[in-house]
């Protein structure tokens, strides 16, 4: 048997595969992106291999030298099949690529059994490449559960599957889940008992507005944002030179939390040097495309490495904006999306002629200072001859450049627009090779999308204007989607960083289509959409899954029920520091370098060091956590943050025993643990039940059952015992020098906060 017979036996050989699909394959929703994504390439306007073309409907019916592709209502009389599961020692389609999946040729095989029908409009345009309509609210039957418009979509797509939603979720639930989402903070045990006394209809919606006006909500959402920001605190590459860069982090803080319009938000980040007069904070929200690594290592071409740079920024771009892989057009006509090389060149053209200086945002006390010091300096030779004049000037200039060296000088890395160079043109690189180049191209949009506004200038603020567009069909779908993900867990696209061919269908495209319209009509308002989301029936469902639900839906793409899935790595630090009260709540400013293990930095340039802050800078939340990209904090690590090389548009959430042994031993998860025990001896109650729980609810917010409380009881009695024996373990664990029996008991209140510190529900939003 040939190898590509393979797949053919294994698909007939699979029951679950064989059976078709229930329901009827459309054409352009089920076959034409299949067709898309995998035949075009060679099958396609320019190219069509064996005289076969997959992009119009008479050629599709016509087939190629070889004859008809198929006999509509008969699958087992197809050679297309045949072709795709390689039958009969023919070489199996795609020729050179991975096969179809079992699912898209059980797609195409149901297709052709019920008629094989083509619109006379034929494959047409990748769906994502055309404007969203807002659908009309779909009717739905149980109209009492519909708080807004997603829940009739909700709603309506599960009574299509014969589903239900959940219950409610419990209000403690909901509460820590809104807080989370909205803050990436746990609520108080104080806040907790407010809301759950709280009898008002409107209590949650006023909790929801609160947290949107908090300085944590920026917080919150500036932490996913950097990722796809690539945002570091160092250069990266061998060298990986500290910078500063935080006052971009800070002024997205700022952004979110001012609500700024997306598309404001956009357009300061791609060109805000270019509006008219343009503020300091313009200017520093370009450092979004100065995060890009930089290799100033010996030997380095610094005009290839630049270049690199505007590769970096064409990608980023197209991944967090059009949610394209326009990068793989680099070297070549893209294999799957209609980018062309060409449609490349051009996009890079817009960052081409964009210089990189540093702005001083120094004090300008600080600058007149410097002033003062540089005319005392130069000054002094001239008062060789007046050895008294000359020590009065020294001792004054000397005084001068304590001062300054007291006072914070900052520069920052921003874009700036090159004079003279109009309109931008870069030129193609022959195989992507920068020692290549070929014909000069003008800057522009890719051909497949809309072209760019009429009064827009044929610059990076030309290119940002048409980004945010209500013309472009991809930035708002493709920012809704990012939200969504970050509320529920996965996308309503769960390939968020890929809207094109090769990306997955959408589990409900009226929806985010609807949302997107939605997002432009409401002013581009982060804050609006995300009140939407967490107002819905949908978002407040009970997250409990039944066997039956994890069988038939174990991503919960339906939302059969409420969103459950682990917090990311700076929100389970985070919620950590401030269960147990030690969170500092200072908002911006230089990065923090919170206690770390030994050895994890250490680098022979420029006597760089970690240094662990001191007092509450220790304490502060992730997001502020100095950045180097060959040593990333390592906690973060354990639970999959990245090292911000490049654009990190979907964190992939894994499970490891490493996981745990941070959550044991790292010195922020202890340290955590002693303050929560220091707070449930003296503020959590009188007796060990009461004690207890006190502590549960700080960290899971609702009350501990009876038999979890018993198993805490009994595992604080068992430690107590133990301490109480040993005194001296107790002083180490607590870090006291002077071994006691009264230590026994704070000890042992530390290893259950430990325990509960490292329960499931202690990490994930539930």
């Amino acid at each position: 048997m040939g190898a590509a017979a393979v797949p053919w036996v294994l698909l007939m050989a699979n029951p679950s595969v064989q059976k078709a699909p229930v329901k009827k394959p459309d054409f352009a929703e089920d076959v034409a992106p299949i067709l898309r994504g995998r035949c075009l390439q060679c099958h396609g306007p320019e190219v069509h291999k064996g005289g076969l073309r997959f992009d119009t409907a008479a050629a599709i019916k016509k087939g190629g030298k070889s004859g008809p592709l198929f006999t509509p209502g008969k699958s087992s009389d197809s050679y297309l099949l045949d072709r795709i599961l390689g039958k009969g020692g023919l070489p199996q389609m795609p020729l050179g690529f991975a096969p179809l999946s079992a699912e898209d040729v059980a797609t195409i095989k149901h297709w052709i059994d019920s008629g094989a029908q083509i619109p006379a409009s034929g494959v047409g345009k990748h769906w994502s490449y055309v404007k969203p309509v807002q659908a009309p609210i779909p009717p739905v039957k149980e109209k009492s559960w519909v708080r807004n418009p997603i829940d009739a979509f909700v709603l309506a797509k599960l009574q299509s599957e014969g589903l239900k939603h959940s219950p409610p979720a419990p209000r403690a639930t909901l509460l820590r889940r809104v807080y989370l989402d909205l803050t990436g903070l746990p609520p108080s045990v104080e806040e907790t008992n407010r809301f759950m006394a709280d009898s008002r209809p409107d209590a949650y919606d006023q909790v929801v507005d609160k947290l949107l006006a908090s300085p944590a909500y920026g917080e919150r959402q500036a932490t996913p944002w950097l990722d796809l920001a690539r945002y570091a605190d160092s250069t990266g590459y061998e060298k990986d030179l500290n910078r500063t860069m935080w006052p971009y982090r800070d002024w997205v803080i700022k952004a979110f939390n001012k609500d700024m319009p997306f598309d404001e938000f956009t357009i300061e980040q791609i060109a805000g040097d270019l509006l008219p007069e343009p503020t300091k904070d313009e200017l520093i929200a370009t450092g979004f495309h100065r995060n890009t690594m930089y290799n100033t290592e010996g030997g380095v071409d610094q005009g290839e490495q630049r270049w690199l740079t505007l590769v970096d920024r064409v990608g980023t771009t197209g991944s967090v904006w059009l949610g394209s892989t326009l990068a793989c057009a680099q070297c070549h006509n893209h294999k799957y999306d209609p980018f062309t090389q060409e449609d490349f060149y051009r996009f890079l053209a817009f960052f081409d002629t964009s210089n990189e200086p540093t702005l001083d945002l120094s004090d300008p006390k600080v600058r007149a200072l410097g002033g003062e010091l540089a005319k005392l300096e130069k000054s002094l030779p001239k008062l060789k001859g007046d050895p008294e004049a000359y020590k009065t000037v020294a001792e004054s200039a000397k005084l001068l450049r304590s001062q300054i060296d007291q006072m914070t000088s900052i520069n920052t890395l921003v874009l700036e627009e090159k004079k003279g160079v109009y309109p931008p043109k870069t030129p193609i690189r022959i195989r992507g090779a920068y020692l290549s180049p070929g014909k000069t191209v003008v800057a522009d949009v890719p051909q497949v999308l809309p072209r760019l506004p009429k009064d827009a200038p044929q610059n990076r603020l030309g290119l940002a204007k048409w980004l945010v567009s209500k013309e472009n069909p991809l930035t708002a779908r493709v920012r809704i989607n990012q939200i969504w993900e970050q509320i529920f867990g996965v996308g309503l696209i769960k390939t968020v960083e890929d809207l094109g061919t090769q990306g997955e269908k959408p589990v409900e495209k009226p929806l985010l289509d609807w949302l997107a319209c939605e997002f432009m009509k409401r002013g581009w308002s982060t804050k609006a959409m995300l009140r939407l989301i967490v107002t819905s029936s949908t978002y407040r469902q009970s997250s409990v899954e039944t066997a039956a639900m994890k069988e038939r839906d174990p991503e919960n793409r339906l939302l059969e029920r409420g969103p459950r899935f682990r917090m990311s790595a700076e929100m389970i630090r985070d919620s950590a520091l401030a269960a147990s009260g030690l969170l500092s709540s200072h908002v911006g400013g230089p990065s923090v370098y919170p206690d770390q293990p030994d050895g994890i930095w250490n680098t022979p340039y420029n006597d760089e060091s970690w240094e662990t802050s001191k007092g509450p800078d220790r304490l502060r939340r992730g997001l502020y956590t100095f950045w180097k990209r060959t040593s990333p904090y390592p906690s973060f690590l354990s639970f999959d943050a990245t090292s911000r090389e490049s654009c990190t548009v979907r964190r992939i959430r894994t499970n490891t025993p490493l996981q745990a042994l941070t959550l044991l031993n790292d010195t922020v998860y202890l340290t955590s643990a002693k303050a929560l025990a220091t707070k449930m001896l003296s503020a959590g109650g009188k007796t060990p039940t009461e004690k207890i729980e006190f502590g549960f609810r700080s960290i899971m917010v609702r009350r501990p059952s009876e038999p979890e409380v018993n198993r805490l009881k009994k595992l604080l009695d068992l430690e107590q015992g133990k301490f109480a024996a040993e005194p001296d373990q107790a002083a180490k664990l607590l870090g006291d020098k002077n071994p006691s029996p009264k230590l026994a008991e704070p000890a042992a209140y530390t290893v259950v906060a430990q325990v509960m510190f490292n329960l499931d529900e202690a990490i994930t939003k539930e």
